[in-house]
Order: structure tokens, then C-alpha cells, then sequence
């Protein structure tokens, strides 16, 4: 590109005067609307006229002011429309000029853009947040990047004064909402310009920063398509930008996914009319410098699928744009992908949207497919389809991973870890604990989640002991059997996880062992243990570091039972004896002391849970022969509530996800649940499961 442009430099000095001079001046302009002033290079719009007069087309054009090597141009909506088909023909460019609706705001815009300090760093760029940046980019997928392109491509034509303009914004407006759905942080709303700008809307979706909202990150994409041979003709623009438009978007849904929340605010952008001299991002960015928004960092994506440099995966474009962001995002690139190949192109004024910020002294980088002059040469015409890249969006995925580590590493931020569910049998994640039995007789898991309704799934044999548990900490509990066996070589749990129903077995224990699934090392992860009655032993696999914790608890005889008793967020290492006496060796002390209580009778069933909503899970009871609970305060007082028949079988739980356990029974004469809500002291009765069935909540102690 630079080759090119030192080739004809001499060329427009020659003739430079000759520029001012009016040729055909236009005092109206086409269908009445009023004249647009463009800034244009002016050695790029002489390439342009010589070329037009080489090929018979008489291209005039008002030039009345040259500022820093910048043309002002007065034209109307049809010279636009020409001077835009001429930029694609000639440099390859989406635009390639800047629109505005005075010669005096065309001139300020010119002397903004070179008076902008490119070398200028705004922040201090790090590279220190691999924990919440690394599971971000694990989640991009590109089958999301390729339907999004798809689905932009399918619609006529996306320009800017069309009705199909205005409906694929909507479109992308309700996808982004639908994608932000339960994130009370995120918003997404239009930004509407004047019918003179731009019938098409912009769409902007704001993450609140949460711990400097008022600095921001801003990523960007143009919305808008177009065919350079006239208004209606169809342009998918598949490349050009649906591809960058769909990199945001799966960017944005790999946030939502895994929780995300940046200390900074974030924005991502879907601009209008940037195919016509990047109207909507100049609007954008003139209003936020009007405000004076603290803008910290910019991310241009423009064209993000087709590969068009064999050797290189990602070039950054190192003209008007931020020379201290550049290396930043390299350095990202480096450190994220680095089996990436970056390159550096050049693409002169006007470009891409970047610019709009650029010469509002924003620092922008604009990240490309190619080097600029191997870019897709189908742009702007109803060849720019999904095809031009095998029918894949893997190149555009790149930029989707790239984008979440500049918004990880320069909005920072983190994924909230999970703490530990007091919701047992959550199987949807919503925090209440679901009803749910286990069939024996057909090996079948039958749930009415609290959120997502009913499911039913056939997982295990009579003969297992149901160990349900949260052992992936995505915050739903994972179905999960234990069969001992005496192989090493075979699983003794199985583990059906929640989230995609994928499959896992452990081979840990020997027949007669007893499940004691919990969460010991305090990483939000169930981990995988058991109790050894022959020797009174505890074997945990810890899942935070692979670790093995050991450890002799207790008499022959005694009675494991699982509960985080000091609060710490850990499970307890605990026994009954007798019935009657409960020892508890504490996490906090890393096991080494342990506490005795002597509580209960014969016959009564432990129940460890929080029920009076202090975090420590409670010494408790439920003594089945009169339907009775009894639990130990933390005042030495022993608390007690009548709920419950003879017969029942406890199923305590957080069924209303107050944070406090429920008193529950399951009835199996008649297979109805019993349910006494501690947020409001409200009943729920709820028919579900046979008498032969095992209520799930309360597998977790038994």
C-alpha cells in the first residue's frame, strides 16, 4: 500500500493546483437533500480522477479547502455514493473518507486528527490477568462467529438508508440482549442519529465497570453493508463487517458465559453508515469527546475472515492509530495466541471507524485480516459471502480472543468463583435446591427444577449410592454415582456433568467404602472421597491441586457425616458415635483439633445443615419416630420444630434460595414433599415421585 501510494506522489504534486479548480460546481444537490463535505487524501483522490478519466468517466468534484495533505470536498449523496465505489476500485478501502455536514466541521476534524498524540500512552498496559482472561478465550467457540455471519449475510443488503439496514440492527440489538439476559450490568440500547446522518441506528451494549466505571473500553465494528453498484443491489457483506460484528458478538457472549465482570466499563459497538464516510462512529465519538467520556482504550474490528496473507493471522494497521496501544495489543497477541503470526499494514486517512476516534485524540487500534492490499477483493459486492472462507469462521475467531484479552487486560475485572452451595440437588443453578428422586427400579433421575422445569435422566443401577454434588463448580449439581469395586482399573464414580452431560469416571476406593463427596480444599468443586470403616480413614482427592488428604478419624463403628461446621467455606471431617455423640475435626485447624458434642438419641437420623443462616452448617437431628428436628445453636441452646410424621424421610434443602436451610420431608406413602419455606414461614406441598423412589436431598448425608 505505502509502494503504491510513493508511486504517484509526484504525479499529485504535479497537478495539486489543479485540484482547486471548480469543475462542474454543484449549487443542489441530488434529491434535495442537503450537500455532504467530505475529508478525503488528497493524493488518494487524485489516484481517483485519474483513473475515472483513463476509463471515460468524467468524476467532478468541488474541492474548496486542502488541510494537512486532507481534501475538503463538497459533493452530494450521489458523489458519495461514486467517490465510495472509486475507494474500494482503487485502495481497497470501506469508505476511505470521513462525512460531515459543514466545511467547518470537515476542517476541525482534519486539524483534531493530526494534532492527536499517537505515540501517547493513556494507561499503564499490563499483562497480569491470566486467571479470568484465559478461561474467557477457552470459551470462544467459532460455530457462534459463523452463524452470526450467516445470519448478517442473509438479510438483502445491511446499508444504511435502506429498510433492511434498519431491520438488521434490530436484529442485532435483540441478539445482543438476548445473549446479556440475567446480567443486571449490562445494557444494550440504540444510539439514534439525525435522519441526515443516518436512518440506520447504531447500537451500543455497556458492561458497568465495577470498580472504575468511569473509565472505558470501547470495541467496535461497522453494521452496515454495501454494493458499490447501486443502492438496492444486495450486498451480504459477509466479510465486510458482518465478520467483525460477529467476532464482538461471540466475544460478548464468552463474557456473559463465564461471568466476567470488568473493573472498568466496557463497551461494544455496532456503528451505521460507516461504508459512507464512517458517520456513525464520528457521531459516536464526537459526542462522547463533547462529554468529555474518559476513553482509555479503543479496539477496531473491520473485516475478520478472510486470510488473505498466507504467513500472517493478524495485522495491525500502525497509521492514525495509538502507537502505545499497538504494542499492548501485540503483546496480548503474544501472550494469549502465540501461535499467531502478527504482522503491521498501513491503510492511509479514513479507513475504518478507528479513525473517528483517533481524531477525537482517543487512542484506537484497528486489528485486520490481512496486510491492506491482500485484503478481500469481493468487499462491496454480492460476492462478499461466508464461502470466500470455506464456510468457516476460524480466522474470525482469532479476533474474538483477541478482543476478550484486550478487554480482560486493559478493563481488567474477574470471574466471581462460586462459594459453596448451600442449594443441595441444584440442578439448574438457580440457587434453590430441586425436587428430585432417584428410580431403582429403572435407573432413572427425575428432577422439577426450580427454574428450568422438568427433566428426567437414566443414569446408574439399583445397587448405587447416589453422591450428587457440584464437582465441576459451574454451580449446578452433577449427577453422580459411587459402585465400589476392588479394580483399580475401573471407575468407582461416575459423574455425569451438569452443564454439557459429558462423562467422567474415578477410580478411587475399594468395596464397603462410604461416599463422603464435599467440598474439603475450598475451590467451589466437590471433590472426590471416601470413608473407610475398616480403618476409620478419610482418602480425599482434592480438585484444587490434585493433592491427597488422609486422614484416621474416630472408632470401629462410627458413622461418617459431611458439613462445613466453622464457616470456613471447606467441609469438615466428621463422625456420629452411637447415635449420640458427634466429633467434628475442623478445617480451620487444618484437622488437628476436632470438637465432641453428645446430641441426639437411638434412631435418629444426622442432618447436618444451616438452618439458622449463619453459614456454619448446624449439628442437627431429625428424629423420624415423631416427625421432630432438633438442632444445636451456636449459644450451646438446642432449637426445635415440629415438622414431620412418622415415617417421613428428611430432605432438607434451600428450596426458596434464601441462603438458610428449609425444614423438608418426603412422605413416601404418598410421594408428596413437604416443604417449610424459612424466608417467609410458607408451606409447599408438591406431589412428586413413588414410594420406592429415594428422595435425592437427602443422599447428600446418607
Amino acid at each position: 500500500m505505502r509502494s503504491r501510494f510513493l508511486a504517484f506522489s509526484a504525479i499529485s504534486l504535479f497537478i495539486a493546483a489543479a485540484i482547486f479548480v471548480f469543475i462542474g460546481y454543484f449549487s443542489t444537490t441530488s434529491a434535495g437533500t442537503p450537500p455532504l463535505w467530505i475529508s478525503v487524501d488528497q493524493s488518494e483522490l487524485e489516484m481517483i480522477r485519474q483513473n475515472a478519466a483513463l476509463a471515460g468517466d468524467d468524476f467532478p468534484l468541488d474541492v474548496v479547502a486542502v488541510q494537512n495533505g486532507i481534501a475538503v470536498v463538497r459533493a452530494d449523496e450521489a458523489q458519495m455514493q461514486k467517490l465510495s465505489s472509486h475507494m474500494h476500485d482503487s485502495f481497497q478501502k470501506c469508505s476511505g473518507f470521513f462525512a460531515h455536514f459543514s466545511k467547518e466541521e470537515a476542517l476541525e476534524s482534519i486539524a483534531s486528527t493530526f494534532a492527536a498524540d499517537l505515540g501517547h500512552s493513556f494507561v499503564d498496559y499490563t499483562i497480569d490477568n491470566q486467571a479470568n482472561v484465559s478461561p474467557m478465550i477457552a470459551e470462544a467457540r467459532e460455530t457462534g462467529v459463523r452463524q452470526m455471519i450467516i445470519s448478517l449475510s442473509a438479510f438483502p443488503n445491511r446499508r444504511y438508508n435502506q429498510p433492511s439496514g434498519t431491520e438488521s440492527a434490530n436484529y442485532i440489538k435483540n441478539t445482543w440482549t438476548s445473549l446479556a439476559a440475567g446480567r443486571s450490568d449490562i445494557s444494550v440500547d440504540f444510539f439514534t442519529h439525525p435522519t441526515s446522518t443516518s436512518a440506520q441506528p447504531s447500537i451500543i451494549l455497556t458492561i458497568q465497570g465495577t470498580t472504575n466505571p468511569t473509565e472505558e473500553v470501547v470495541l467496535g465494528a461497522h453494521q452496515d453493508s454495501i454494493n458499490r453498484n447501486g443502492q438496492t443491489q444486495t450486498a451480504p457483506g459477509a466479510d465486510d463487517d458482518a465478520s467483525g460484528i460477529a467476532s464482538l458478538t461471540e466475544a460478548i457472549r464468552s463474557i456473559v458465559a463465564t461471568g466476567f465482570r470488568p473493573a472498568r466499563t466496557v463497551k461494544f459497538m455496532a456503528y451505521a453508515a460507516e461504508e459512507v464516510g464512517l458517520r456513525g462512529s464520528n457521531a459516536i465519538a464526537t459526542d462522547y469527546r463533547n462529554r468529555n467520556v474518559n476513553v482509555i482504550g479503543v479496539m477496531q474490528l473491520d473485516m475478520t475472515n478472510f486470510k488473505g496473507t498466507p504467513d500472517k493471522d493478524i495485522v495491525l494497521i500502525t497509521d492514525f492509530t495509538n502507537a502505545a496501544q499497538n504494542q499492548f495489543v501485540m503483546d496480548l497477541a503474544a501472550a494469549y495466541l502465540p501461535a499467531l503470526s502478527v504482522g503491521t499494514s498501513l491503510c492511509n486517512y479514513g479507513c475504518s471507524d478507528h479513525a473517528s476516534w483517533t481524531s477525537k485524540n482517543y487512542p484506537s487500534s484497528f486489528p485486520f485480516e490481512s496486510s491492506f492490499n491482500n485484503s478481500n477483493s469481493q468487499i462491496h459486492t454480492a460476492n462478499d459471502t461466508i464461502s470466500l472462507s470455506n464456510n468457516n469462521a476460524d480466522h474470525a475467531l482469532k479476533f474474538t480472543k483477541l478482543a476478550l484479552s484486550f478487554v480482560g487486560e486493559l478493563a481488567k475485572g474477574s470471574i466471581p468463583q462460586a462459594a459453596p452451595s448451600k442449594a443441595r440437588a441444584d440442578f439448574d443453578g438457580d440457587g434453590k435446591t430441586d425436587v428430585s428422586v432417584f428410580r431403582s427400579s429403572t435407573g432413572t433421575w427425575y428432577m422439577n427444577r426450580s427454574r428450568d422445569g422438568f427433566f428426567a435422566l437414566n443414569w446408574g443401577i439399583a445397587s448405587d449410592v447416589l453422591v450428587p454434588a457440584d464437582m465441576d463448580g459451574d454451580g449446578k449439581t452433577d449427577i453422580t454415582v459411587f459402585r465400589a469395586n476392588n479394580d483399580p482399573s475401573a471407575p468407582d464414580f461416575y459423574i455425569l456433568f451438569s452443564d454439557d452431560y459429558t462423562f467422567s469416571g474415578f477410580a478411587w476406593g475399594i468395596e464397603n467404602d462410604i461416599p463422603v463427596v464435599a467440598d474439603y480444599d475450598g475451590d467451589g468443586k466437590s471433590d472426590i472421597g471416601v470413608f473407610r470403616p475398616s480403618t476409620n480413614t478419610y482418602y480425599i482427592s482434592k480438585s484444587g491441586d490434585g493433592s491427597v488428604l488422609s486422614r484416621t478419624v474416630g472408632n470401629a463403628g462410627d458413622k461418617p457425616v459431611s458439613g462445613d461446621f466453622d464457616g470456613d467455606g471447606k467441609a469438615d471431617l466428621a463422625v456420629v458415635r452411637n447415635d449420640n455423640q458427634w466429633i467434628v475435626y475442623n478445617s480451620g485447624t487444618i484437622y488437628s483439633t476436632f470438637d465432641s458434642f453428645d446430641f441426639g438419641v437411638a434412631g435418629d437420623i444426622p442432618t447436618p445443615a444451616d438452618f439458622d443462616g449463619d453459614s456454619n452448617d448446624d449439628v442437627a437431628v431429625f428424629r423420624p419416630s415423631n416427625g421432630t428436628w432438633y438442632y444445636l445453636r451456636p449459644n450451646g441452646s438446642i432449637g426445635t420444630v415440629q415438622f414431620g410424621a412418622t415415617g417421613d424421610v428428611p430432605v432438607t434443602g434451600d428450596y426458596d434460595g434464601d441462603g438458610t436451610s428449609d425444614y423438608a420431608v418426603f412422605r413416601p406413602s404418598t410421594g408428596v414433599w413437604y416443604v417449610l419455606r424459612s424466608s417467609n414461614s410458607t408451606f409447599h406441598i408438591e406431589r412428586f415421585g413413588l414410594s420406592s423412589d429415594k428422595p435425592i436431598p437427602f443422599e447428600y448425608q446418607h
